[in-house]
């Protein structure tokens, strides 16, 4: 491991590597769940202030919780994302016991049109151990094809586990599969600016993934997104 602490976790290596020290995945964990949500265009700010309530909330009484990140898109507010990660099942249904969660449901449940939530298999989750208040972030949507699905996902794990270890203005890469649709593959990118995004895309790592898997991508959408707030877990 690089002197700079990282997180790693996904199901293609086996392992999850927090700050330096390498544990044995469970069978239960992680647990993480994507909601993609439409919101009220007169009540964005509202949900943004919940949302950021919210998040805060639970990070400081949950230990089972290990991030909960909301981003907005920057061409369409109104359409955000939540990618939520947890040790186990067990402490995603304490979450969903919660007051703090409680509340922000009910609160919140008038400003969502829509709501489209998926359970997701980590490809790999890759953070720093620490985010920038203020990031560049951006999503990808992709769609791989199935007999292609696990040499992709080896070759993307190892590139964000590269990418993770080697750049340091990489502050985040999240990449999972969801579990209804495994070859429908969710990105959550955080870079420390856009310089960082730039210098990452013409890295060897990212342009030998580029190479290697440019025959298996079906599909690809790529968005900018604007952070609402960016939780996790530092202790």
């Amino acid at each position: 491991m690089s002197q700079r602490r990282a997180f790693l976790l996904g199901s293609a290596w086996g392992a999850a590597y927090v700050q330096g020290t390498a544990m044995a995945q469970t069978p239960s964990g992680p647990v993480v769940r994507l909601a993609e949500l439409e919101i009220d265009a007169a009540q964005v700010e509202a949900f943004r202030a919940a949302a950021q309530e919210h998040i805060q909330a639970a990070l400081a009484a949950e230990r089972g919780m290990l991030a909960m990140h909301a981003v907005a898109e920057k061409d369409d507010p109104t359409r955000i994302r939540v990618l939520e990660i947890y040790v186990d099942e067990q402490a995603y249904r304490s979450h969903l016991d919660a007051p703090h969660f409680q509340r922000f449901r009910s609160s919140t449940q008038g400003m969502i049109r829509q709501r489209r939530l998926h359970d997701a298999t980590p490809v790999l989750l890759g953070t720093k151990p620490r985010l920038l208040a203020d990031p560049h972030v951006r999503l990808a949507e992709l769609e791989i094809a199935p007999p292609h699905l696990e040499a992709y996902k080896a070759a993307v794990s190892q590139e964000i586990a590269d990418s993770i270890r080697l750049e340091p203005g990489v502050l985040a890469i999240y990449s999972v599969s969801l579990s209804d649709a495994p070859n429908q593959l969710r990105f959550l990118e955080i870079y420390a600016d856009d310089a960082a995004y730039r210098q990452h895309v013409r890295s060897p790592h990212f342009l030998k993934y580029v190479e290697v898997t440019k025959s298996m991508i079906v599909s690809r959408k790529l968005l900018e997104a604007s952070p609402i707030v960016l939780g996790l877990k530092t202790g």
